[in-house]
C-alpha cells in the first residue's frame, strides 16, 4: 500500500537514516515475508494465465469481440456488493487460512473448465465463481503481509509484491498466450496447479496468526459491510487515496484488458495478444521497482500527482494507431505509470485500524476492480460499435487528463495523512 513516516519507521534513528532508500533485502530476509511474495507470484500467474486462456477460448468458440471481452470482464462482477461482504467475513478470521482456502477453492473451479466442450454460458459461470472467491483472497493477502512487515519494509514489501505480481503477469500472459495457441486445456490445468503449489507454501510457511475480532462482540455480517464502507467514505485520506487508485487503474488496465481485440486489429493471433499483455505487466516491474528503490520516502507522496498524468499520457497516444511496435510501447508506458501504486496503497495500509483490514480493504479493491472493469468493458462496447480500437482507447485517455486533474486537486496534504496514520496506529503502552 503506501509510503511511510520516516521517523515512524524508525523513531530511534536520525532523519537520513530514516529517510534513506530502501533495501530488498531487508524483506528479503525475513521468512515469512519471502515466503509470501513467492506464494502470491504463484498465484497471480496463475490467474494471468487463465485469464488468457479464457479470453482467447470465447473468443474461439464464438468469433465475438463483445464475449471475449466480456469473458474478462465478468471477473470484475463479484466486487459489486459481494466482496463487500466477504471482506467482513474475511476479518472473522486467521488471514493466512482464507489465502489458503481460496486457493484450494480456484483450483478446484478452475479443474471444472478442463471439460471438454463446455458451453460458453457456463464457461462464464465457473469464471464468475472463481472471480468471487478472488475479493477475500485479496483482502486476506493485504491484511497478511501487514502482520508480516511494518514500517518502511512494509512500504517496500507492497512495492515488490507489486514487482512480483507484475512477473507473475508477464510469466502469466506469455505462457498463456502461447499455450492457448496449442491447447487452452492445458493452459488451464497449469493454472490449477499453480493455485495448489501456492496454498501448500503459505499453509507451510507462513505462521498461523488469530483473528483480533472476538466471537461475542460480532454484529450482523451485513452491519460489518456497512461499517468498512462508512470508514472509507468518512476519512478523507483513505476515500481520496482510494479514488487516485481506481482512476490509475481504470485508466492502465485497458491495454491488457482488449489486448485480444488489438491484436485482431493487427492481425495477429493469441500469442500477440499474450505480448502485448506480458509488456504492459513488465512496465510495471521497472516503474514499481526503480520508484521504490531509488526514490527516497520523503519525496515520494509528492511524486504521486505530477505522475498521475503519466497513464492518460501513454493511452491518449493510441489516437496515431499505431503498428505492434508502437503497441508495445504504449502498453509499456501504461505500466510504467502504475509505479506510484506502491506509495499510495502502503498509505491506504497504514490507514487502517488492525482488525478492519479485511472488510475496508474489500471496500476498495471492490471499487478498484469495478473500475477496471466497467473501463474494460466500455472499450470494447464502444469497439464492438466500429469504433477501430484505438481510437476507443486514445478517447478513454483525453478523458483521464480531466479525471486526474480533478483528484490531483482533492489530494489529502502530508499533515492529514500522518494525522490518519496515527489515528489508525495500536495505542501504545504505558511506560513503566
Amino acid at each position: 500500500m503506501s509510503d511511510q513516516n520516516p521517523k515512524a519507521a524508525d523513531p530511534v534513528g536520525d532523519q537520513s537514516e530514516a529517510d534513506r532508500r530502501p533495501r530488498f533485502s531487508d524483506v528479503f530476509g525475513d521468512r515469512e515475508a519471502a515466503a509470501y511474495l513467492g506464494a502470491f507470484c504463484l498465484s497471480n500467474a496463475g490467474s494471468m494465465l487463465n485469464r488468457v486462456a479464457v479470453t482467447a477460448l470465447v473468443w474461439a468458440n464464438t468469433g465475438s469481440s463483445a464475449l471475449a471481452v466480456a469473458s474478462f470482464a465478468i471477473s470484475y462482477a463479484p466486487y459489486l456488493g459481494l466482496a463487500q461482504i466477504l471482506g467482513a467475513i474475511v476479518d472473522r478470521y486467521a488471514y493466512r487460512n482464507v489465502m489458503v482456502a481460496c486457493d484450494v477453492l480456484r483450483a478446484a473451479l478452475i479443474a471444472l473448465l478442463l471439460i471438454p466442450d463446455m458451453p460458453v454460458p457456463a464457461m462464464m459461470a465457473v469464471v464468475f465463481a472463481v472471480a468471487a472467491v478472488q475479493p477475500a483472497y485479496n483482502a486476506a493477502r493485504t491484511a497478511t503481509l501487514a502482520q508480516i512487515l511494518t514500517g518502511d519494509r512494509l512500504s517496500t514489501a507492497i512495492a515488490l509484491t507489486f514487482s512480483t505480481a507484475a512477473v507473475a503477469q508477464i510469466v502469466g500472459f506469455l505462457a498463456g498466450g502461447l499455450l492457448s495457441s496449442i491447447d487452452p486445456y492445458t493452459a488451464l490445468a497449469v493454472n490449477a496447479a499453480l493455485f495448489l503449489v501456492s496454498a501448500v507454501a503459505v499453509l507451510g510457511l507462513v505462521r498461523y496468526r488469530p483473528t483480533v475480532n472476538k466471537r461475542e462482540e460480532r454484529r450482523h455480517v451485513l452491519a460489518e459491510t456497512a461499517d468498512g464502507m462508512r470508514m472509507v467514505w468518512d476519512n478523507k485520506v483513505l476515500r481520496t487515496v482510494s479514488f487516485g487508485i481506481w482512476g490509475l487503474f481504470a485508466l492502465t488496465a485497458v491495454p491488457e484488458g482488449v489486448a485480444v481485440l488489438w491484436a485482431v486489429h493487427l492481425d495477429r493471433g493469441a500469442a500477440t495478444q499474450g505480448l502485448i499483455m506480458a509488456i504492459d505487466a513488465a512496465g510495471t516491474v521497472a516503474g514499481t521497482l526503480l520508484f521504490a528503490r531509488l526514490v527516497r520516502p520523503s519525496l515520494r507522496l509528492k511524486l504521486i500527482r505530477p505522475l498521475a498524468f503519466l497513464a492518460p499520457l501513454a493511452l491518449t497516444a493510441a489516437l496515431l494507431d499505431p503498428p505492434l511496435p508502437g503497441v508495445l510501447v504504449l502498453a509499456f508506458g501504461a505500466g510504467l505509470a502504475t509505479m506510484t501504486m506502491a506509495p499510495m496503497n502502503a498509505t491506504l495500509a497504514q490507514c487502517i485500524p488492525e482488525g478492519w483490514r479485511g472488510r475496508v480493504i474489500a471496500a476498495i479493491n471492490a471499487g478498484l476492480q469495478l473500475s477496471q472493469g466497467l473501463a474494460i468493458a466500455g472499450v470494447g462496447l464502444v469497439a464492438e460499435l466500429g469504433v477501430p480500437i484505438p481510437y476507443v482507447v486514445g478517447a478513454w485517455g483525453v478523458l483521464g487528463f480531466g479525471i486526474h486533474a480533478l483528484l490531483t486537486r482533492a489530494w489529502p496534504t502530508p499533515e492529514e495523512i500522518e494525522a490518519a496514520k496515527a489515528a489508525a496506529a495500536p495505542p501504545q503502552p504505558a511506560a513503566p
